[in-house]
């Protein structure tokens, strides 16, 4: 199995089982995978957008790494920090497109940046990607500051959104 690892976290891509149990019963993901248990829980909205990756999960469980949600996890507390979904494999342009969330308690300490970062030099460093790209609501000022540390520039934008692109 994949796994990333930062100074302070650690990155993993969630195989079918582990993904359901998520959105299911995510104290048992967290048992199965020997995590402290987290008091934090995941909204409707961040499952819909889970149900939605295990659908392209199961559609292609071979490269599951590619279409799933990478677990983020504290590597001092062993616990769930968010999480970083990847939405499928490079396009014919070579970009690959990220979405993220952090829980809560750990907003505002750096995880996600690190996170970011950590997933970004992964992603530019395989075969056939080009661009990593990440859509921000133009109202996610804590998103926007994120991606500009991580080194993102926006390329685009729509009347809610900015497209942003690691290259």
């Amino acid at each position: 199995m994949v796994e990333l690892n930062t100074e302070r976290l650690k990155l993993i891509p969630l195989n079918p089982e582990n993904l359901k149990l998520l959105i299911d019963n995510q104290k048992e993901m967290e048992r199965s995978l020997s995590l402290n248990e987290s008091n934090e829980f995941l909204n409707e909205e961040l499952k819909l957008a889970l149900k939605f990756r295990l659908s392209k999960v199961m559609e292609n469980q071979q490269d599951y790494i590619w279409c799933t949600n990478w677990l983020i996890i504290s590597r001092d507390k062993n616990c769930t920090v968010g999480g970083i979904m990847l939405k499928g494999r490079p396009n014919e342009d070579g970009e690959v497109i990220i979405g993220y969330y952090t829980l809560p308690q750990y907003q505002g300490k750096g995880y996600m940046t690190e996170a970011v970062n950590n997933i970004k030099s992964w992603l530019l460093n395989q075969p056939d990607v080009r661009f990593v790209i990440a859509d921000t609501d133009k109202t996610n000022i804590a998103s926007h500051r994120v991606l500009e540390k991580s080194g993102a520039e926006i390329y685009k934008e729509t009347e809610d959104l900015y497209f942003w692109r690691f290259f």
